[in-house]
């Protein structure tokens, strides 16, 4: 697993009327908590743009339990510099982690950490 710091974030599908988390857009088709495992899953492709990064995989996943997120499965990450890094998964900083929560709460899924 590639372990990379990127200050990412994640923007929904469908708009949302909620003020916009600044620097942050996240595009998914789906987006959903998992009760059992304890996680908040973006699946399908997830675009995530934050401050000129971008970042395309096929799953953002949140751990309430080790309070940690990463992306998994195709990935591509685009930085502002234009560096283009592939990868089969990858860790993400706390600074994404922190946006995709706050995003995960203004579309209504239950985030409790």
């Amino acid at each position: 697993m590639a372990v990379l710091c990127i200050g990412l974030i994640v923007l929904g599908r469908a708009p949302s009327l909620a003020q916009p988390i600044e620097g942050l857009e996240i595009t998914t088709d789906e987006l959903f908590e998992d009760k059992r495992e304890a996680r908040i899953i973006a699946r399908g492709n997830v675009e995530i743009r934050y401050f000129g990064e971008i970042l395309l995989a096929d799953r953002v996943i949140y751990d309430r339990k080790l309070n940690r997120l990463w992306a998994e499965g195709n990935l591509k990450l685009q930085e502002a510099d234009g560096k283009v890094t592939r990868a089969g998964s990858m860790s993400l900083d706390e600074g994404l982690r922190d946006a995709f929560i706050r995003y995960a709460r203004r579309e209504k899924v239950l985030v409790d950490r």
